[in-house]
């Protein structure tokens, strides 16, 4: 029914403990207990009546009263199914248990979805002269016992699997702390923290499959290679606020902390526009759009984004990004309004000029951002010593 959109916000979005910390694992808490105490938080989990409730007021209107019911007790089974899948996901220690999670997740997918569009196309061909024996009732209680199954094999699966090792002695590899640069600290913070790296990954995917699929939407281009720095730009400062102060100590001046932001998000957008040099032979995009956007967003939009350092707060890097609204505050929300100005080149460019001279257009103001990205850099930097102390105490809080 609702597979793919369930498991994804439960994959995502959900933070729940599957493995006893530390502290619990000193008390007499036996496995089988911490199990049922699983079982019960996934089976109360308020999410799990979303899809559940979408499926009641649907069958309500189209369906009769005991296909409805039954229709939504299928609908919580599979969603229950579902929130074991990812439970386990979140227990595997290591691939060599998460791999036949996923293997089964896709086989699960692709036979719900055939079987689908088999029961869809047979309808729109015979109409009301398609008769399948016990239908709609048969059909919903196989699709009930299958998801019973899965959901009982998950649980073993749950049970069984070792999620830490009492006996392991050493690590296995250790990583100096030496090669740590500066720059490193942008993607290794981005990578870390859970309250970034999930959005950009998951929004970066939509709009990458957005622009393979619909690749006539105007702004599929626009979103997929500007959304990472426009997304991490709100917050230039928002990540080193967690430790400012340690970063104050080292020789490194505000200037050459904000450079390395804007090369960062070069580099970002960077990334995201070699993942669409296969649309250049496949969807017939031109590569020099493509070039042309890389300069103007990776360029210009990060240049018109690095103001915001002067009313970062700090931002809590181990959160959930899910309707999370820490860090902001009212002048990065009126300021995120300048994002207007290169949407409306880039809408100018694609749709209202002829292809060659949007490019071009496009490209001529990516070129000059990134020839005063320094001096404005210089005069961004100088401003927030003017006021170091008041920002210091904002990170503070």
């Amino acid at each position: 029914m609702f597979a793919l959109p369930d498991f994804m916000m439960k994959l995502i979005w959900s933070n729940d403990a599957v493995v006893m910390d530390d502290f619990l694992r000193t008390k007499p808490i036996p496995s089988s207990v911490w199990n049922r105490f699983i079982a019960t938080m996934l089976a109360a989990d308020p999410w799990n009546l979303v899809f559940p409730m979408l499926v009641a007021l649907v069958g309500a209107w189209l369906l009769p009263a005991g296909v409805t019911v039954l229709a939504v007790v299928a609908a919580l089974v599979q969603t229950l199914m579902l929130s074991w899948l990812v439970a386990d996901i979140h227990k595997a220690p290591n691939i060599n248990y998460s791999l036949p999670l996923w293997v089964g997740a896709v086989v699960y997918y692709l036979v719900m979805t055939g079987l689908s569009s088999i029961l869809v196309m047979l309808a729109m061909r015979y109409g009301t002269d398609l008769h399948l024996p016990g239908s709609p009732w048969t059909e919903l209680v196989l699709f009930i016992a299958l998801n019973l199954v899965l959901m009982g094999a998950l649980y073993l699966y749950f049970c069984r699997m070792r999620a830490y090792d009492e006996h392991e002695q050493h690590a296995n590899t250790v990583r100096s702390v030496g090669d740590v640069t500066l720059f490193s600290t942008e993607y290794l913070s981005v990578w870390r923290s859970k309250r970034f790296r999930f959005p950009i990954i998951f929004c970066s995917v939509l709009f990458l499959l957005q622009l393979y699929l619909q690749p006539d939407y105007p702004l599929a281009l626009y979103f997929l290679i500007g959304w990472p720095s426009l997304f991490l730009g709100q917050w230039v400062f928002g990540i080193e606020g967690n430790y400012f102060h340690g970063l104050w100590t080292k020789p490194y001046s505000i200037e050459h902390v904000l450079l390395n932001k804007y090369k960062f998000f070069i580099l970002i957008s960077l990334g995201m526009a070699v993942l669409l040099i296969p649309a250049i032979f496949f969807l017939g995009l031109r590569p020099t759009t493509l070039l042309a956007t890389l300069l103007l967003l990776g360029c210009g939009q990060t240049l018109l984004m690095m103001p915001t350092c002067l009313f970062s707060t700090r931002v809590d890097l181990f959160t959930s990004a899910f309707f999370n609204y820490q860090g902001t505050n009212m002048g990065i929300t009126i300021y995120s309004l300048v994002i207007i100005i290169p949407i409306a080149i880039y809408m100018i460019a694609t749709l209202a000029m002829p292809p060659l001279w949007g490019d071009a257009m496009m490209a001529a103001i990516g070129l000059a951002a990134l020839a005063i990205h320094r001096p404005c850099i210089r005069k961004l930097a100088k401003k927030w010593m003017d006021n170091r102390y008041d920002n210091m105490e904002r990170y503070m809080k």
